[in-house]
């Protein structure tokens, strides 16, 4: 840098000894050791006495500015320190910034691949409250909240966790793309939940109804059973329940049970626990459920081929009308209610 100034300013003093007028001169500029570029410039000479009197207050200006800054910094080292201070709060805010929230998976979910069948089942309330229904039997409740997980390349990851009172997580979902529509439990996928809509949950609980009437009709209507093994009580007919759609429990009562529960609450539940225990005996030497297929009657049937519609929605309620209707009993119309822990049917009526 020296060599190309002291190049430099040689060619500008030839110049000055030996231009005359405002001539042209050639001027040889040495820009490295090995390097020579030659340059023409037309400049009178004014005009470079001009340019070397800018460099030179320029380059005056620029030292005066640097040792400025220095002398600040050797004055007041505090103001250095506190803007690499806030330098590094707004890295590690960039850095810890989560674009997920529980409001992520507020609504219905169930595991992949089973709905319409006995499964575990997940709700997700406004307030952060999940409620996990498993099929074996029981829940489990807790809040979401987000976790971040840090990692050596020093990228993160981010977790839908669910905690106990005590705010440890029991079971925890990736944080994926948005909106979402799928969660999975752990690295390798775990448990996986499909989100599902308000009125596929009404569809479900209508059809658990639907059956529900016919299989307690008398007749034991779309119920698997064996009817070489019967049991006469009071002169009405029981018969053995073997169909496996109950399997998870027991082939009889104890899985009707839940199903009831599930299904209906308030005087609708104590209506049909009531229907229920009459249309079932249990066989002392094996425990095995017996229905009645006596005295048969006629039932109704919520038509949900086609979808529902719901209306009157709030956070707690919801009434749904089948879009389909049948030539006996018309449009079902039921009024659900959530329970604390499941959706359930207060009251139905066909129209």
């Amino acid at each position: 840098m020296k060599k190309q100034m002291i190049t430099m300013t040689a060619a500008l003093m030839s110049l000055c000894l030996t231009a005359c007028g405002s001539d042209p001169v050639n001027i040889n500029v040495s820009l490295s050791g090995d390097t020579t570029t030659s340059v023409t410039t037309e400049m009178t000479v004014a005009e470079t006495t001009a340019a070397e009197t800018t460099a030179a207050v320029t380059e005056t200006s620029a030292a005066a500015a640097q040792t400025e800054v220095s002398a600040a910094a050797q004055t007041d080292p505090a103001q250095t320190t506190a803007a690499q201070t806030a330098a590094a709060q707004t890295t590690d805010a960039a850095k810890t910034a989560c674009p997920y929230s529980a409001d992520d998976l507020v609504g219905e979910w169930v595991m992949t691949g089973t709905f319409g069948t006995r499964t575990n089942s997940l709700t997700v309330r406004k307030d952060g409250t999940a409620i996990m229904r498993y099929a074996g039997g029981g829940t489990r409740s807790g809040k979401v909240r987000i976790d971040t997980e840090d990692h050596p390349d020093g990228s993160e990851s981010y977790w839908y966790s669910i905690c106990d009172t005590d705010n440890t997580a029991w079971i925890s979902f990736a944080c994926d793309k948005q909106p979402v529509s799928q969660i999975n439990s752990g690295q390798d996928g775990g448990m996986q939940f499909v989100r599902i809509s308000l009125e596929d949950v009404a569809a479900e609980k209508m059809n658990n109804l639907t059956f529900l009437m016919k299989s307690l009709s008398g007749g034991a209507v779309d119920l698997a059973t064996n009817a070489n093994e019967t049991m006469t009580v009071d002169g009405q007919t029981y018969t053995l329940v073997t169909d496996e759609r109950f399997a998870i429990n027991s082939l009889g009562k104890a899985a009707f049970e839940r199903l009831v529960e599930e299904t209906v609450t308030g005087a609708e539940y104590t209506r049909w626990k009531g229907i229920l225990d009459e249309s079932f005996r249990i066989s002392e030497p094996d425990g095995s459920s017996y229905i009645l297929t006596s005295n048969a009657h006629g039932y109704q049937s919520f038509e949900t081929g086609s979808g529902v519609t719901i209306t009157d929605q709030t956070d707690t309620s919801f009434t749904a009308t089948t879009k389909d209707a049948n030539q006996i009993d018309g449009r079902g119309v039921a009024h659900f209610v959530f329970d604390g822990i499941n959706w359930t049917i207060e009251s139905y009526e066909f129209q």
